[in-house]
């Protein structure tokens, strides 16, 4: 959070594309983590920053619309917290239970950094160039870090992919540290004045202007060393996927820049050493481990949260479909029966757990229809 409060560098090509230094980052875990306290937090440190608790509480929801005017009788334009948040950090809380149309103008917002408004007449475009700190409750009430996120979290998986990255916070009984927390809450309590470690080590005011200083004037250039790094770390990555997989995109390659970026920011330092790009893999690879680990063969697979689905799964589900589709084509009815496909699985080497699974996905995604035990691909 730190980092995502410094930022990378925005930069415009000689061609006139534009890439975003902001960081866009997710924060999914149990009741009672101190989220919410601490998206708060950060809307008071960074300048120019907004805080909502809920999608819709500024009328509009995260994006922008277009507004019935009573007075004039006409249509206005009114912005949404990413558009208010422009040039600085926006904190949702509860992005989980935001607006569908929310939900679907995000994808431009996160990426493109600008919202596209065409409705009544009005047909504009707004800046939306700020970083996203957000946090999502799981559907099941906790956290459960051996199921999906996708299945876990009221949110498709094109929209997780626009993060830059995403931790589980997670509530797990641990003896020593519960009673260093228990020590520091009661002592809060007791006396907030004397208590010592309730004084921040740098107040707020300070904070917040030594951001707004080193966003303005600080732009680290990377250093030949550091870029062999970061180099050097996504063609590993890539060599040692299995065939087929692709387990990290240009799009985390962009990530790394920003972090390694925003690293170098907080020394307000010229030049991003091989410490900062070191730094911004070792939290990159902490994310991916935590979230995009395919339990089956133990490798990083961004696929989990890009598609909602592992390398693995895809491949086990593309056998499946094409097991329903002979299946159905050689029965009378046109419908493949289940105890049927189970077989023809296991003979393929899919257990039939992971055959019944994969039969669920695929008529969640509707693509394949199921009627009294029986399936078909829907065409």
């Amino acid at each position: 959070m730190a980092l995502q409060a410094f930022g990378g560098v925005r930069k415009i090509l000689p061609d006139g594309t534009r890439t975003r230094g902001d960081i866009h980052m997710l924060l999914v875990g149990d009741p009672g983590t101190a989220k919410s306290q601490l998206l708060i937090y950060m809307s008071k440190l960074v300048p120019g920053s907004l805080f909502t608790a809920g999608p819709s509480s500024t009328g509009v929801g995260l994006t922008a619309a277009a507004v019935k005017d009573e007075f004039s009788e006409g249509w206005t334009l009114e912005a949404g917290t990413l558009v208010l948040a422009d040039g600085s950090l926006a904190c949702v809380d509860e992005l989980d239970k935001m607006d569908e149309r929310d939900r679907e103008a995000m994808h431009q917002a996160l990426e493109q950094q600008e919202i596209s408004v065409a409705k009544a007449g009005i047909n504009a475009t707004l800046k939306a160039r700020c970083s996203l700190l957000a946090a999502a409750n799981p559907k099941l009430g906790r956290f459960d870090e051996f199921i999906p996120l996708y299945e876990q979290i009221n949110l498709p998986p094109a929209l997780f992919s626009r993060f830059d990255l995403i931790f589980p916070i997670i509530d797990k009984p641990k003896k020593d540290t519960d009673e260093k927390l228990a020590e520091h809450m009661l002592r809060l309590h007791q006396n907030p004045e004397k208590y010592e470690n309730a004084k921040p080590f740098f107040f707020a005011d300070f904070l917040r202007k030594y951001i707004a200083y080193a966003r303005q004037n600080s732009k680290p250039v990377l250093t030949d060393d550091a870029l062999t790094v970061i180099k050097e770390f996504f063609v590993d990555i890539r060599e040692k996927s299995i065939k087929g997989e692709v387990p990290v995109t240009p799009r985390q390659l962009e990530t790394l820049m920003r972090l390694s970026e925003a690293s170098a920011r907080i020394r307000l330092d010229k030049e991003i050493t091989v410490e900062d790009a070191e730094r911004a893999i070792a939290i990159f690879g902490e994310y991916a481990r935590r979230v995009a680990t395919d339990r089956e063969t133990g490798g990083i697979d961004l696929d989990i949260i890009a598609t909602g689905h592992s390398h693995s799964q895809q491949g086990r589900m593309r056998i499946i479909i094409g097991i329903i589709d002979r299946l159905s084509k050689e029965s009378p009815d046109s419908w493949a029966k289940q105890e049927d496909i189970v077989r023809e699985a296991e003979i393929k080497g899919i257990d039939a757990s992971k055959t019944e699974s994969a039969l669920k996905h695929l008529e969640q995604e509707r693509r394949v229809e199921h009627h009294s035990g029986k399936y078909r691909v829907i065409a």
